[in-house]
């Protein structure tokens, strides 16, 4: 903590004689000689001025809740921006002390704290919907400050950083979900290259040319989850553009073809199975672990992981999430949102941080100490990034600029995760080989009754009709 310094003026003994003796001559002149006007004595020349120390900011703690990342970094990488924003303390009031969460613990920890509104940190990434509600707006405290949300990437902004009216955090970071693939092996096939507008069949149909089940080469793997880029190529929606309604959407035509897509997809032989991709994957981080050993063709990467497979030594270009003729192209594309939870007791020293961190100094210092693996969401700073020289960073730009992003539709409904969890199981069972293409159709209208009571329930709970 800084501390104030007192300046004192200390008058020297000689000098307080002077001037107490003066005074007594022209007094006893006064007194004996009255006649004779005393001599004018001068007046004390008045003290300088003494300046007033400023006193510092009291100094706030805050508790940043964090994970190691491709996203923002390595811990060593975090702490090195804390000790730069730290060295602000006397002008912020604010200090950093970061509290580095499992990858598999952190969502679970902030739904129990947020939940409760007890044990929050100070500050965190607000990436669930189910938190939102419980994020602090910060719509005061960026009028207040003159911050100008225009400077960040609009789309990523407007999808992720807003809830309702609601403004629920700033951005950090922009990344996008590309298909990476092995160039080699493709050369090893004769396969041609995939060029813009790559679609669907062309991809399965590649997948299965590069595929050696008695070697454990596969020539792709299954999205990860429901509801990514590969669903929503299809013109699939689980619900409609209002978010009120699941029948016809969920069960509708273009979700039926999604769903006996993926059937296609694991009966093909092209993807590992369930049991296999534990076995072959490394350290539980998914299908870059199996794409830097040579044993996948394609793997759904992104941009923060150029740095990882160019250091496993594979040679591979990009393409964008597989399209579907006359659908748009979809990439599950992201930032990620600081925000203050609304259970903060020190929300103005968070948005020190918070403000700072999602400002230019702030992005250009995770810009230039990341390896060329950090994007900004600013495109201000883009001409400036590093890694401009990589043509797959221009790649990167072209996908995040001219597709759609699945948050366009995902984000704008708080409940969006909640109400499609009924169909994880149906995706399960697909993955595990016990759902055919003729059940597809019977299966998703199963699932319509008990989506739709989600919507209507959580919908109630927001107020919204």
């Amino acid at each position: 903590m800084s501390q104030t310094r007192t300046i004192q003026r200390a008058m020297s003994r000689r000098s307080m004689l002077k001037l107490v003796g003066g005074s007594g001559l022209a007094l006893a002149a006064t007194a004996c000689a009255a006649a004779a006007p005393a001599p004018p004595t001068a007046a004390p020349t008045a003290a300088p001025a003494v300046p007033t120390a400023v006193p510092a900011k009291p100094i706030t703690t805050i508790d940043w809740w964090t994970v190691t990342s491709a996203d923002i970094g390595s811990q060593a990488q975090q702490e090195a921006l804390i000790a730069e924003f730290n060295k602000l303390s006397a002008k912020t009031g604010a200090m950093v002390k970061p509290t580095f969460l499992p990858d598999d613990g952190f969502s679970e920890k902030m739904t129990t704290v947020l939940g409760t509104g007890t044990g929050v940190p100070d500050v965190s990434t607000i990436v669930v919907d189910s938190w939102f509600p419980a994020a602090s707006d910060l719509r005061d405290l960026i009028a207040r400050d003159k911050v100008d949300i225009n400077q960040y990437a609009k789309t990523f902004f407007d999808t992720r950083c807003r809830f309702g009216e609601k403004i629920i955090g700033l951005p950090i970071t922009v990344g996008a979900t590309m298909y990476f693939y092995n160039k080699a092996m493709f050369d090893a096939k004769g396969l041609k290259h995939p060029e813009w507008g790559y679609t669907m069949q062309q991809w399965l149909a590649d997948a299965v040319k590069m595929t050696d089940r008695s070697k454990k080469i596969f020539g792709a793997a299954m999205p990860t989850r429901l509801w990514r880029g590969e669903f929503f190529a299809f013109g699939a929606k689980p619900m409609s553009d209002d978010g009120k309604t699941v029948e016809g959407y969920m069960n509708g035509p273009k979700t039926i073809k999604a769903f006996e897509f993926m059937v296609d997809l694991v009966e093909s032989g092209a993807v590992p199975t369930k049991a296999e991709f534990d076995v072959l994957r490394t350290e539980g981080t998914g299908p870059i672990d199996l794409f830097n050993t040579g044993r996948l063709g394609f793997a759904g990467l992104n941009n923060g992981q150029f740095d990882q497979v160019d250091k496993a030594g594979v040679k591979f270009g990009l393409i964008h999430n597989p399209a579907v003729e006359g659908e748009d192209i979809f990439t599950n594309a992201w930032t990620l949102q600081l925000g203050i939870p609304a259970a903060s007791k020190n929300r103005d020293a968070a948005w020190e941080y918070v403000k700072w961190l999602t400002s230019e100094p702030g992005q250009r210092f995770l810009m230039n100490n990341r390896n060329g693996a950090y994007t900004p969401p600013m495109p201000a700073l883009w001409p400036d990034h590093p890694g401009k020289k990589d043509p797959r960073l221009d790649f990167f730009f072209k996908i995040i600029g001219t597709t759609r992003h699945v948050w366009e539709f995902a984000g704008k409904f708080p409940y969006f995760a909640k109400a499609t969890r009924p169909g994880q199981d149906l995706y399960d069972g697909i993955y595990a080989g016990k759902i055919k293409r003729a059940d597809v159709k019977s299966e998703l209208d199963k699932l319509v009754a008990p989506m739709q009571k989600i919507v209507d329930e959580e919908r109630a709970k927001l107020g919204l009709k």
